[in-house]
């Protein structure tokens, strides 16, 4: 866990910008969907979890 800083100005904001609040569009401006030749998968969950998952990220 990080230690407590000495006062507010030491804080690193690099290290700070993690529990700031992120702007979607700005996260997401570089992605691609996906190729055809590429595949997303997670190989440890059951035809039902998958379904649901899908469905999740969809809504």
């Amino acid at each position: 866990m990080s230690e407590p800083t000495p006062a507010p100005d030491a804080v690193d904001p690099a290290d700070a910008s993690y529990w700031q609040r992120q702007n979607l569009e700005d996260l997401l401006r570089d992605s691609e969907p996906l190729r055809e030749d590429e595949s997303f998968e997670i190989p440890d969950l059951a035809d039902d979890e998958w379904d649901r998952f899908v469905r999740a990220i969809h809504e």
